[in-house]
């Protein structure tokens, strides 16, 4: 069930008469109480199944499993591809890295330990990242999704390398002096992208940088996360222009508004939108917030402002195309299917941080809505995590069927999401009320 908006409305009263009492240490002293007073939901018993030990370069190293298959959940390997990669290896290590600040624990410290040095064992020697691995521990320097080149694996590699400087823990204190040298050996490869920001071409109307014709801005998003990162960790103005022209181009992609349609999506690639990895808005908010860039976090915020509550009345979208014709921007190709929770993770992301920046409680209500996803309130009416077992499924296929299978991917960007929401007060008491409703 669709949670209401006269729930949500009762849920920003009823906060809102807590941030109104006459002692505002009271207000978050009550506030941390019962927020460790709930039960966390948040269990890594699948992703512990999920994981395995292999040696890459003679090296012992962490691996996640790819595929795991109901009704077992036993693993698949895909001969093609391999049985592990860095896509969603270093999913793995974002969440242990963001998960040890909340349950720090020797075991946590392993797996970071051990993900990590999977990650650096994938490096080529141009700078990139090989993504597959074969069971015997080869690496799969062949497939057209695994060759080193500047694409997705290589920038969550750089993404999850940033997420590592950050946890405090001197066992660390290597891995982060070697990870901070493939990072900054990283920067210049991501300065020569896009040389000629201002070439454009056309494309259904619309006119967009060139060099997002092959790299869309859901790419440039990961590199923004990195970036941010390590902005926060070394900050210089050459890593500062470097944001901005990241962040440049994804305002060129923005569309629509508050009346126009596709309401401030962020195209995904060329005239595309699609759910999965749109991490945009959060891309941007984070970096208008750290250089105090306003055109950034006012674009972020009318995604989430606008785009979002629209994304909610249609009951989740999958993706859309968008053409410009005759003065008007108009949407074609319109998917509701499937669903994933890699769809649901970078909206709640955007959310919470619109949250952070403008003390807004609406939208940490929001970001709850659409992570209640997870717990149900989906097209299926379905759980789609298991707090018991760990396990998320692997999507919706379509209003009365969901894909039972439960691997790496849906696995970690749920566990991300919830972990996300419960380091919100505010969020995590909307989103266990919401799971309870009937």
């Amino acid at each position: 069930m669709r949670i209401t908006k006269y729930f949500l409305q009762l849920l920003l009263l009823i906060s809102c008469c807590f941030t109104c009492a006459p002692s505002p240490s009271e207000t978050v002293e009550q506030a941390t109480k019962s927020a460790e007073s709930k039960q966390s939901l948040i269990n890594t018993s699948h992703l512990d199944h999920l994981f395995t030990t292999i040696k890459v370069k003679g090296k012992d190293v962490g691996a996640i499993w790819i595929y795991s298959e109901a009704p077992d959940y036993h693993l698949v390997t895909d001969e093609d591809e391999g049985f592990t990669c860095v896509d969603d290896v270093v999913r793995s290590l974002v969440f242990y890295c963001r998960y040890y600040a909340q349950a720090p624990s020797a075991k946590v410290l392993e797996r970071i330990e051990a993900l990590t040095e999977f990650v650096l064992q994938l490096r080529a020697e141009n700078g990139y990242f090989y993504n597959f691995v074969f069971p015997d521990g080869t690496i799969n320097t062949t497939h057209q999704n695994s060759v080193s080149t500047p694409n997705w694996w290589s920038w969550r590699a750089f993404w999850a390398l940033t997420e590592l400087q950050v946890v405090d823990a001197v066992e660390l204190k290597d891995l982060q002096d070697r990870s901070l040298t493939v990072i900054n050996e990283m920067i210049p490869l991501i300065s020569t992208l896009c040389p000629q920001l201002e070439e454009m071409y056309s494309l259904e109307g619309l006119s967009l940088p060139s060099c997002l014709s092959e790299m869309g801005t859901d790419q440039v998003a990961v590199i923004l996360h990195g970036l941010n990162n390590h902005y926060r960790q070394s900050p210089s103005e050459e890593l500062g222009q470097l944001i901005r022209k990241m962040g440049n181009l994804m305002l060129s992609a923005q569309a629509g508004d508050e009346e126009q349609a596709p309401h401030g999506a962020f195209l995904s690639w060329q005239n595309h939108w699609h759910a999965w990895g749109n991490t945009q808005a959060y891309a941007l908010l984070t970096a208008g917030e750290l250089l105090e860039e306003a055109s950034f976090v006012e674009a972020g915020l009318l995604e989430v402002r606008v785009f979002q509550p629209y994304f909610l009345a249609q009951d989740g979208l999958h993706a859309f195309e968008v053409q410009q014709k005759d003065a008007r921007l108009e949407m074609s190709n319109i998917q509701q299917f499937p669903q994933i929770a890699y769809n649901i993770r970078p909206m709640v992301y955007a959310a919470l941080k619109a949250y952070e920046l403008t003390g807004e409680e609406v939208y940490a209500l929001q970001a709850a809505e659409l992570a209640a996803w997870l717990l149900g309130d989906n097209p299926t009416e379905m759980n789609i995590y298991d707090a018991a077992s760990g396990r998320t499924f692997d999507g919706i296929n379509s209003a009365d069927q969901v894909n039972q299978n439960s691997g790496a991917e849906s696995t970690i960007e749920a566990l991300l999401t919830l972990l996300a929401v419960e380091q919100v007060p505010v969020a995590q008491a909307a989103l266990l009320a919401a799971a309870k409703l009937e």
